[in-house]
């Protein structure tokens, strides 16, 4: 009998319930209590479905720790008790509250760190470590959900972070420590008692150990086999899970003669399966095949994977290739009117269909053992073979004068512009800008006002020529609000765009939008990526209307805001019929023609955003070069003609350039701009060789902690001691639609005070 099971599931709920409870959380604090109750009955609710889900699914196991309020590094940090000693965090009683201080930061406290999962656009929180670091049990969360989880009379698998992984993505804040390894031994006797406590009430162990996908060195290599065997010895049910990335051929051998239960493998990455299959020194009992893609939105060919799974000789249960946090919870939320959107929708699978796939596929494989040459007529399965036919045949995808226009790409579409010290004094002329520049990102608040005038223009309650006139309205508050901050560079504030990436895909073709098809970012923001079905191409201009009105506010320098091609496609659902640089190419050519008629219009800064382009990157480093190869190109075609007044400016977020800066410096942009401001400025000494202008984010947006004088004044010393003064932008380190003007109005205000007040040369020495 075959085994199934799901890496796991995601937590949001099906009508982003959890969302709004989360915030309702954050912003009314004298009635926590109250909320916090609504928050545990819905993580029941929400438990219940996914349950049920399964069990109607004959999904063989209903997953504990999966759930999470805000982040499952956050949740193991309070598993095993690690709060860094600076949030002072001693009563236990008040679990949610210091849950949520360490997420959103407190008056004294910033937030712990965010970083990107993997290659993956979710963000995790950071641990912390320290010489003093302790590990203690704090798991009555965990019984509960087990204790409810019993009443379905069900195998039990749970859930948890590898001791591995968890030290891996943890950062080390005390130089007396200095190799986070040392930890290690009383972090394992933690999980220990963690499984050894939870242990009869539970059938199956997942450790998730993603870091077996990267390059370790030997002693952490060492470390992890030192580590499954004890636990092992002791606990024969432990399923150890990769994914995004096939494992080393090379760690083998640290890994092959550990007496795990099974091992899980992503095979929507892996190219050389069977190798492992084929091993005969793995004595796993069963290999677990993550052959339904959770990170993808289409549907599994299941005729393929039928084959597949049928010539495998060891026992395999079937999964998905990851978590379904990664994708939306339901397609039949769907209600697609346009005929064309409607054939798409049959190529699609979200997170409740991709259990119906493991369910059909499970059934059809179990079929042909039982009934060997007898005919099976899974009408599921028919339907299948169909939609993965007519997707392939389908003349929405390839469209011929896109494909000609490709043809025509030649290697004079990828010429530099002229040497950046050369543009710099140019535009410093031109722009008259003095030392300490400061702008913003981009987007301002996007009020509960602003939602509503979009969603009744949608909604088809106002028309086109009133939706306009209001949003104008907007934009002329935004930008008197910049002058009387005095910024040096001006924004339009974007109020017209729901999301950076959605507002474009919606008048480019190829990119399907969804209405529901929501997928956790971090904590309580969610994001609706489109999916990329077919060849892009663009009827009308993007932003110019808005750009043009705007510009005639102001007599400052107005920055064009768009979205570039990197970040187009990693926030958006890919293609998997091209290679990813083909649909970089193909938007290149839509922003190409955008930013010269900017350029022609005399707006002279433009921001192409590439938020993206490190967590686009590849998780094995010896992929970067092939990389950045296709993705600088799509920068420089974009620029390739430009006068040399016209300042490009990018920014990207929530990103480690250590190993990947002198790529960065290829981009060849005038002016880019990166987070800092929760890495307390450490990343300044990555980018003291750094040849162009850059825009340090001293303010962290993702949080309600104003900027104040002092501090900002404290960040920008950093950055000066570090960082020639005559490249330096100062702003925040993000765009600002998430936060309310009454939280950005003094921090935006601090920020221009403390960079004109550093022009004066005492404050520089």
């Amino acid at each position: 009998m075959i085994i199934n099971h799901i890496i796991g599931q995601s937590r949001i709920g099906f009508n982003r319930d959890l969302k709004k409870n989360l915030e309702n959380c954050f912003e009314f604090n004298q009635y926590f209590d109250k909320n916090k109750n609504y928050l545990n009955e819905l993580k029941k609710k929400i438990l219940y479905n996914n349950w049920s889900l399964k069990i109607n699914n004959n999904i063989d196991y209903i997953n504990i720790g999966d759930f999470s309020f805000y982040d499952h590094i956050l949740d193991n940090i309070f598993n095993i008790n690690c709060i860094p000693k600076r949030f002072k965090i001693k009563d236990n009683e008040n679990f949610l509250k210091n849950y949520f201080t360490l997420a959103k930061g407190d008056s004294n406290n910033q937030p712990l760190e965010m970083k990107k999962w993997f290659n993956t656009n979710y963000h995790y929180l950071v641990p912390e470590y320290d010489l003093n670091t302790k590990f203690l049990l704090n798991i009555s969360i965990l019984k509960n959900d087990i204790c409810f989880a019993k009443i379905f009379k069900k195998k039990i698998k749970f859930i948890i972070i590898g001791p591995l992984t968890f030290l891996k993505l943890g950062k080390i804040k005390d130089n007396n420590l200095k190799n986070r390894l040392l930890l290690l031994p009383e972090l394992l006797l933690t999980y220990f008692s963690l499984i050894n406590e939870l242990g009869d009430n539970i059938d199956l162990i997942q450790i998730d150990e993603p870091i077996l996908i990267l390059n370790l060195s030997e002693v952490w290599l060492k470390c992890f086999k030192n580590v499954y065997n004890i636990l092992c010895s002791y606990f024969t049910n432990i399923i150890i899970t990769t994914y995004f990335e096939q494992i080393n051929e090379k760690y083998l051998k640290y890994i092959e003669n550990i007496k795990f239960f099974s091992i899980h493998l992503d095979l929507i990455n892996y190219k050389k399966i069977n190798n492992f299959i084929k091993n005969e020194n793995i004595k796993y009992k069963y290999i677990s095949l993550g052959i339904i893609d959770g990170k993808n939105v289409w549907r599994n060919n299941l005729e393929k994977s039928f084959y597949f799974i049928k010539n495998i000789k060891k026992n395999f249960m079937i999964s998905t290739s990851c978590s379904l946090i990664h994708v939306p919870v339901d397609l039949n939320s769907e209600k697609f009117k346009n005929k064309k959107f409607k054939n798409i929708k049959n190529w699609i699978s979200f997170g409740n269909q991709k259990l119906e796939e493991i369910k059909n596929l499970s059934e059809i494989y179990e079929f042909s053992l039982n009934y060997n040459n007898k005919k099976y007529i899974n009408k599921n399965f028919i339907k299948n073979i169909f939609f993965v036919m007519n997707k392939k045949k389908s003349k929405l995808i390839f469209i011929k004068k896109i494909q000609n226009k490709m043809k025509k790409i030649n290697i004079n579409d990828f010429k530099y512009r002229i040497n950046y010290n050369l543009r710099r004094d140019i535009q410093k002329k031109y722009f008259k800008l003095n030392l300490l520049t400061t702008t913003t990102i981009g987007s301002f608040p996007q009020t509960s006002k602003i939602r509503k005038i979009r969603i009744d223009y949608k909604n088809k309650i106002i028309s086109k020529f009133d939706y306009e006139n209001l949003l104008k309205k907007e934009i002329y508050f935004i930008i008197k609000k910049q002058l009387d901050y005095n910024l040096d560079i001006i924004v339009h504030g974007e109020p017209e765009r729901n999301d950076m990436v959605e507002y474009f895909a919606e008048s480019i073709e190829g990119f399907l939008i969804t209405n529901n098809g929501w997928v956790q970012s971090y904590g309580s923001r969610y994001v609706k990526p489109p999916i990329i079905y077919g060849d892009m191409y663009i009827k009308n201009y993007l932003t110019l209307n808005w750009i043009k009105y705007s510009q005639n506010l102001t007599k400052k320098p107005l920055k064009g805001m768009l979205t570039g091609p990197v970040t187009m496609i990693k926030w958006s659902f890919r293609r998997i019929d091209q290679p990813n640089y083909i649909t970089s190419l193909q938007i290149a050519l839509v922003l190409k023609k955008e930013i010269k008629k900017l350029e022609k219009i005399g707006i002279k800064i433009i921001q192409i955003d590439e938020p993206a382009i490190r967590e686009f990157l590849p998780i094995k480093n010896n992929k970067y070069k092939y990389y950045f190869n296709w993705a600088i190109k799509t920068f420089i075609l974009i620029l390739n003609g430009l006068k040399n007044n016209t300042q490009i400016h990018t920014h990207v977020c929530y990103s480690e350039f250590n190993n990947i800066i002198n790529f960065i410096n290829d981009l060849n942009v005038d002016v880019i701009s990166i987070e800092t401001s929760r890495s307390n400025m450490s990343i300044t000494k990555t980018l003291y060789n750094y040849e162009n202008d850059i825009g340090l984010g001293i303010y962290d947006i993702h949080t309600k902690r104003k900027m104040e004088i002092n501090h900002a004044i404290y960040l920008i010393k950093i950055i000066i001691n570090n960082i020639d003064i005559k490249k330096i932008w100062i702003n925040p380190d993000c765009g600002l639609k998430t936060r309310k003007w009454f939280e950005i109005d003094k921090s935006l205000k601090n920020i221009v005070y403390c960079s004109k007040i550093f022009k004066n040369s005492k404050l520089l020495t």
